[in-house]
C-alpha cells in the first residue's frame, strides 16, 4: 500500500468521506512489516511484527528476472532507501523484474538509509528478503497471525505478467505449508483473476483501489475517483464483484462508510490503509472494517489497549 499526501486527507475529509463511528473491531495489520519502527519490507521488520505479536502482518511482493518472489512495495529498486552494495546512490531507476536473485541480493542494500517518511524507524542495512526466507520466520510465529500479501502487479510491463507473479508466489506460499490465515491482494482485476485460477483450494482476495498509475499523481488519481464516488459512478459492491473479488482494500482518504456496510452487507471484506496518526486509527478501530493496516500497531486501540 502507498501513502497520500496528508493534504489530500484533509481535502477529502472534508469532502465528507468516513469519519463517522460505526460498531467494529477491526484486526490490525502492521503495514510492510509496521514501516513506523523498522526497515519496510526487511528481515528485521517481519521478526520485529513476530516479535511484537501482533494479530496480522502485511508485505509487499514483486519477482525477480528468475521469477523469485522479494519483498519491495515498488516495482523497482527504492532511490531513497536503497544503496549498491558499496553504497552508492542507485543510478536511475531500475526494475527489479530485470535483476536476477543473486544481483539483487549481492549488489543491493536497503535500509540503510534514513526514512523521511517514518523518522522513528530503527535504520538497519540488509539485503532485499525473498518471500521464502520471510515465510519460514513466520512459521516460527503465531499460526494465528493473518498474513496479507500484496501483490505489486503492474500490466504496464515493470513487472511479470499476472499469471507468472501468481503461480511464483503461489508456489512459495504453499512450499512454506503453513497454517495461518492469509489473503492476497492487488490493484488490477487480472491479477485476482490470476491467483483464483492458479490457487490449489480456496483463497481469499482483495481489490487493492484504486489503482495509483505511475504516470499520474496521486492527488489527480484521488480527484478523479472522488468525483466519480460523489456522482454515483464508483459503487464498492460492483468494483469486487468485477473482479471477482473477496474484498477491497482501501484508502481512508476514499473510504465511505454507506459503502463500507453495503460492501459488509454482501459478505465482502474491506481493509483501510494507511491509518498513521493516533486519531485515524481511533476512528477506523470504530468502524465496521475487517482491518486497519497501519505503519504504527502499537497507536491502534484496537490492538487491545495499546503496548
Amino acid at each position: 500500500m502507498r501513502a497520500i499526501a496528508p493534504t489530500m486527507g484533509l481535502l477529502l475529509a472534508s469532502t465528507g468521506c468516513g469519519l463517522v463511528d460505526a460498531p467494529g473491531t477491526p484486526l490490525v495489520e502492521a503495514h510492510r512489516g509496521a514501516a513506523g519502527y523498522w526497515p519496510q519490507n526487511s528481515t528485521r521488520a517481519i521478526q520485529g511484527t513476530l516479535d511484537a505479536d501482533y494479530p496480522a502482518l502485511e508485505f509487499d511482493i514483486v519477482l525477480t528476472s528468475d521469477h523469485v518472489p522479494v519483498l519491495s512495495h515498488d516495482p523497482w529498486l527504492h532511490e531513497d532507501l536503497c544503496t549498491t552494495s558499496e553504497g552508492e546512490s542507485i543510478d536511475g531507476r531500475q526494475n527489479i523484474m530485470d535483476i536476477d536473485l543473486d544481483t539483487l541480493r549481492n549488489g543491493f542494500f536497503c535500509g540503510g538509509v534514513a526514512d523521511e517518511e517514518h523518522t522513528q524507524a530503527e535504520v538497519l542495512e540488509e539485503r532485499i528478503p525473498t518471500l521464502a526466507e520471510v515465510l519460514q520466520l513466520v512459521g516460527t510465529g503465531s499460526e494465528e497471525m493473518v498474513v496479507h500479501l500484496d501483490v505489486k502487479y503492474e500490466p504496464d510491463g515493470t513487472t511479470f505478467d499476472a499469471e507468472t507473479m501468481a503461480k511464483a508466489i503461489l508456489f512459495d506460499w504453499y512450499t512454506a505449508d503453513l497454517s495461518n490465515p492469509w489473503f492476497v491482494s492487488a490493484n488490477q482485476p487480472d491479477a485476482i483473476a490470476a491467483f483464483e485460477a492458479e490457487a490449489t483450494g480456496e483463497i481469499t482476495t482483495s481489490l487493492a483501489w484504486p489503482r495509483f498509475h505511475p504516470d499520474l499523481s496521486d492527488t489527480t488519481v484521488a480527484l478523479t475517483e472522488e468525483f466519480r464516488m460523489t456522482f454515483g459512478r464508483v459503487e464498492y459492491v460492483d468494483l469486487a464483484r468485477d473482479a471477482g473479488a473477496d474484498g477491497l482494500a482501501i484508502p481512508y482518504q476514499l473510504i465511505e462508510r454507506r459503502q463500507v456496510e453495503a460492501a459488509r452487507a454482501a459478505g465482502l471484506q474491506v481493509q483501510v490503509w494507511t491509518t498513521n496518526t493516533p486519531e485515524l486509527l481511533t476512528e477506523y478501530c470504530a468502524w465496521p472494517v475487517d482491518s486497519v493496516i497501519t505503519d504504527y500497531p502499537d497507536d491502534a486501540p484496537c490492538l487491545g489497549g495499546g503496548k
